[in-house]
């Protein structure tokens, strides 16, 4: 965009109309949340949560505020305390033992796949074993169309497919934690990605505080057992996202414009894992358009999209090549989008066997879209402006007030019990311990990016946390209007993080600035009884 004034009222805008809808859903997390969780926590409970997110931002402010003073001390010596490379070995080492924690945890909470998980087990193994997907057709025939309805499952099977293939030729069987390691090294990646990108745009000393908060952040642990497209799409995503802010900030043309064509890739591949990344090429796109000139943006768009159309024209010739799916069987048994739209119509979003069934009664696709579009709209007519509103409020606050991320749900057929079950499930007799802790900590992040959003509204410059906080607001609309669940969240976290230590930046920020007015002030008017 040419003009630095008019890109600057429209991201103010951009800030504004997302404080208000994001700060409207923190509200009604405080005032309303957990109501709908099938337990029906207290109030007494509900108000622990609230308790716990204010000692964890006094807690996390202090800690904040020490590291920049130790960080302007620091800058006062002509030699860093700390190096570059010291600040590098240090990040590795602490990933080395986050690893081993998440292993721990994917050991002792390892649970028999459940639901869609069963489905993609099932093919992924008879591949490791047959090497082929013959499976798939067998069943067919005999009525279990599963992955020919939800094909966005295929890349995960043919993902764990390849893995269990290589397993089964080198060891004769696949172990049964081997898909928990590659779930745990996924997770453990975007991490590691997630800390490397705060160094490009916080610095080494923020990098390090945002270390912290992965170390803290409950469901990078607790969701290592269960291996689905939530967390094995997440490398992908923040992966994507390292690389475009490399590229934004590399000097040399031909290297970043590489690095945004790869950038498009590991979107691609992400959004094959999970058809909800898609949502990071629209706010490239509108990111680009409001910072650079109209040269840049079709330079950048254009090496992106030659990424994501090249690796997508790619895998589309490699799956058709393996006859899995016939055009027939697409036709005849896949769920069209408007499927999920009809879905998000429905009490509180999420899945429902009826609207399956229903979806699932007409013969073609095209029949299928037809009949949901026309229930959408009886949809929403039956529930009037008023009712529509708070139908939408209802979907966000049950969808982002939810800090397990919705795993105790999946985890709950263990295959070894143990004390830690005894918090992360819900019948637990500790459970309320990590439903505190877990809700607080969401509380938190929704807190702060609300605080960095303002930061956005009060000084309109449009930088990379511009891009970060497009994203989050990309899925927050995306989950208003489409099926939804708090674990479809899950593979945006470390942008929540991210831009979160931004919040707590801008709040300690403030509060630093308080203080050294009130010192000026004290000082000048001591000086001024001094002269007097």
């Amino acid at each position: 965009m040419n003009s630095n004034k008019l890109s600057a009222i429209l991201n103010r805008i951009f800030h504004i109309a997302f404080f208000v809808l994001f700060g409207i859903v923190f509200v009604g997390i405080i005032l309303t949340g957990y109501e709908n969780n099938k337990i029906g926590y207290s109030a007494t409970e509900r108000t622990y949560v609230v308790i716990f997110f204010i000692v964890l931002l006094l807690i996390f402010s202090a800690v904040y505020i020490l590291l920049q003073k130790y960080n302007n001390h620091s800058n006062l010596r002509s030699k860093p305390k700390i190096s570059d490379k010291q600040v590098v070995i240090f990040i590795f080492a602490s990933v080395g033992v986050l690893l081993g924690l998440q292993l721990l945890s994917g050991y002792f909470l390892q649970m028999n796949p459940v639901t869609d998980m069963q489905y993609i087990e099932k093919y992924s193994r008879d591949f490791g074993a047959t090497g082929n997907f013959d499976l798939i057709q067998k069943d067919c025939e005999n009525g279990s169309v599963y992955l020919i309805r939800y094909p966005n499952n295929l890349a995960l099977v043919l993902l764990l497919s390849a893995v269990y293939r290589i397993c089964t030729l080198i060891f004769g069987y696949v172990p049964s934690l081997v898909p928990v390691f590659i779930n745990a090294f996924a997770i453990n990646v975007s991490v590691l990605l997630t800390v490397f990108t705060a160094s490009k745009i916080f610095g080494n000393r923020k990098a390090i505080f945002v270390l912290l908060l992965c170390f803290l952040f409950a469901p990078f642990y607790t969701y290592v057992p269960y291996y689905y497209t939530d967390s094995l799409s997440m490398p992908f995503c923040i992966g994507a996202i390292y690389l475009f802010v490399v590229a934004v900030k590399s000097e040399k043309k031909i290297q970043k414009y590489v690095l945004f064509a790869v950038s498009g890739v590991l979107v691609f591949l992400g959004y094959k894992l999970k058809g909800s990344l898609i949502i990071l090429i629209a706010a490239v796109l509108i990111y680009v358009f409001l910072k650079m000139n109209i040269k840049q943006v079709l330079c950048i768009v254009l090496a992106v999209i030659a990424g994501f159309g090249s690796i997508g024209a790619i895998y589309t010739v490699a799956f058709n090549s393996m006859g899995i799916v016939t055009e027939e069987q697409s036709d005849r048994y896949e769920y069209p989008y408007t499927h999920w739209i009809m879905m998000g119509l429905k009490g509180l979003g999420h899945y429902n066997l009826k609207d399956s069934n229903y979806t699932n009664s007409f013969e073609t696709k095209a029949e299928k879209q037809e009949a949901n579009i026309k229930e959408i709209k009886n949809r929403i007519e039956n529930f009037g402006a008023d009712g529509l509103t708070e139908h939408i409020f209802n979907k966000a606050v049950w969808t982002w007030e939810d800090g397990t991320y919705y795993i105790s749900h999946h985890i709950e057929d263990c295959k070894r019990e143990n004390i830690l079950h005894s918090f992360v499930l819900t019948e637990g007799e500790n459970h309320l311990y990590f439903f505190i802790y877990s809700n607080g900590f969401q509380l938190l992040l929704i807190f702060l990016i609300l605080m960095s959003i303002l930061k956005g509204c009060i000084k309109p410059d449009v930088n990379i946390l511009t891009l970060f906080k497009g994203i989050i607001f990309a899925a927050f609309i995306f989950f208003l209007i489409w099926e939804t669940r708090s674990r479809y969240l899950y593979n945006f976290t470390p942008l929540f993080i991210l831009v979160a230590v931004d919040g707590l930046d801008f709040i300690t920020s403030g509060l630093t600035g308080i203080k050294k007015r009130l010192s000026d002030k004290k000082s000048g008017k001591h000086n001024q009884c001094k002269t007097s």
